[in-house]
């Protein structure tokens, strides 16, 4: 996709539990690298993990490790200076809400247009975040197909209903908000990977290739 020079973010947020981190995460990581070359993505593993319409996470794995499989799983990124790893939510306010984040990340990027990226299963439940008409009046959205979910015609209309203006500029682009942020929708090569299959299945995950060797290791070294 073609993105207006105007209006592209020069970080962009990538939160979750990442528990663990597996190849469906660093497809949409490298997807969105591709789609903005000189931005920067910080990931924030949750500590404690907020989710839509109050239903709260809970990881298995401890944050420390969660924050370790990451660091490993982005390794390479990160030695480029492309990702950035940051424990910042465990210094926050339980529980982990993305407009803390953002708010704090705001802080310490004074001059950055910030963006947060998410697949269309967290899309399709936008709108039951906490504090979402200020999270689009502040950021920009990156959205990243994903199998198995709705698809966009049947999600843009559930959140024109919730946000207000949300009116396609160009394929893939949309004008978001009352403040002129986008929603840039992404398409690539994804994974079917789900953390949720790789915790109850690690032959099933190290079979169809969904970690990273470094992932597993770590995996197997510290028993979880």
């Amino acid at each position: 996709m073609t993105v207006s020079l105007e209006f592209k973010p020069t970080h962009i947020l990538f939160g979750g539990t990442f528990d663990p981190p597996h190849e469906g995460h660093r497809l949409v990581v490298d997807l969105c690298l591709q789609a903005f070359p000189n931005a920067q993505i910080v990931i924030t593993p949750s500590a404690r993990p907020a989710g839509a319409f109050g239903q709260h996470k809970q990881p298995t794995a401890s944050f420390e490790d969660r924050l370790a499989m990451c660091q490993v799983a982005f390794s390479d990124l990160t030695a480029k200076g492309r990702v950035t790893i940051d424990p910042l939510e465990s210094r926050l306010p339980a529980p982990n809400f993305t407009w803390k984040t953002l708010d704090a990340l705001t802080g310490i990027y004074p001059e950055a247009r910030w963006a947060i990226l998410l697949g269309f299963d967290q899309l399709q439940n936008f709108a039951g975040w906490q504090k979402v008409e200020e999270l689009v009046d502040k950021c920009d959205l990156v959205a990243i197909e994903r199998p198995g979910f709705e698809s966009l015609s049947a999600i843009l209309p559930r959140l024109r209903a919730s946000l207000g203006v949300l009116d396609e500029l160009a394929s893939g682009e949309y004008r978001l908000g009352k403040r002129d942020h986008r929603l840039f929708v992404l398409v690539g090569s994804v994974s079917v990977a789900a953390c949720r299959e790789v915790r109850v299945s690690m032959a099933k995950a190290k079979d169809k290739a969904w970690l990273d060797p470094k992932v597993t290791e770590y995996i197997r070294q510290h028993k979880l």
